[in-house]
């Protein structure tokens, strides 16, 4: 395997496939992008939305659409040869950047763990420590420490291969992306490594709190709206979870398959774009959640109102 290989990115030829694969990636990214947004700006400008459960959600929303929007620059864009002279341009102003937005992916990876188990931190800790957990979620302190640690654990895993995977240079006036095999191939050993841990704990962390959700309001006296609301933030922290599942679990076949190559051809082909549609499930899959178990979400973004009669409003961020 040689030591690195260069390829000129203007030079690089489009297939019918890729062609297809973006439009389908567009008809339903910028839609789901708008939806990121518009969801994070809701959540933030809302008192209804003030509690710490909504914070830990904001942080997902906002990590999430900077994911999508890097993909762009660090994976597709390059995909396509008359968008090349976006990267150049970057590269232009920013010398060094293309070589860190294409670690990115990397970091954002490990990443996505920590906002997903975070969701499920929090409706664990509301189980066993009732009546501290929203003081501990709320302390900016708490949450400084937290995203400082995210940060540094997402980070670490790099120093499990040596130097880059790609470096992205402009030499004598064109744009050149130097691919490093062996590292890229370690790459691919940690990701799928920490993907097999990070499903687990994952899992077993989403299955415990159902559980003991499910064990707390059994028989329990707490009125009908609380036990609701708990029960449907379990969901949305499991189902966020399970979104999660099927980004890592791509990561452990692509590695596998470059030890005994049992994916066909045809799959093999197309990996990239395959890789970039299992981020896309996970990346853009919170608004939808949202909408599907948060009626506060869906009520306030699509400004429906509440029918006469129904009872008592459940407000899900208590």
């Amino acid at each position: 395997m040689p030591d690195s290989y260069i390829v000129y990115l203007e030079d690089v030829t489009i297939d019918t496939k890729t062609q297809v694969f973006t439009a389908i990636q567009l008809i339903y990214g910028i839609p789901s992008l708008i939806m990121m947004i518009s969801t994070f700006i809701l959540i933030s400008t809302r008192k209804t939305y003030a509690n710490s459960f909504y914070c830990l959600v904001r942080f997902d929303l906002l990590t999430n659409t900077c994911v999508y929007l890097n993909t762009w620059i660090a994976i597709r864009l390059e995909m396509h040869p008359d968008m090349v002279f976006l990267l150049r341009t970057i590269e232009s102003f920013f010398p060094g950047s293309l070589t860190i937005f294409k670690y990115i992916p990397y970091f954002f990876f490990h990443m996505h763990f920590w906002t997903s188990a975070l969701l499920t931190a929090h409706r664990l800790s509301s189980v066993l420590i009732i009546h501290r957990y929203e003081f501990f979620w709320s302390s900016w302190r708490c949450r400084t420490i937290i995203f400082l640690t995210i940060c540094i654990c997402s980070h670490l895993p790099k120093y499990l291969w040596h130097g880059w995977l790609y470096e992205v240079y402009i030499v004598n006036d064109r744009l050149i992306c130097i691919n490093f095999p062996s590292a890229l191939k370690q790459g691919y050993n940690v990701v799928a490594f920490f993907s097999i841990i990070y499903a687990c704990t994952n899992i077993t962390m989403g299955l415990l709190t159902a559980f003991l959700v499910a064990v707390k309001y059994e028989n329990s006296l707490a009125n009908k709206s609380n036990t609701n609301v708990s029960r449907k933030l379990t969901k949305i922290s499991m189902a966020y979870c399970i979104a999660y599942t099927s980004e890592v679990m791509w990561s452990v076949l692509n590695s596998a398959n470059s030890y005994f190559n049992f994916l066909p051809d045809f799959i093999v082909e197309i990996n990239t774009n395959l890789l970039v549609f299992a981020s896309d499930a996970f990346t853009l899959s919170l608004p939808y959640i949202l909408l599907i178990f948060d009626s506060n979400i869906k009520r306030d973004l699509f400004r429906k109102k509440q029918e006469s009669g129904t009872g008592t409003l459940v407000v899900i961020s208590n």
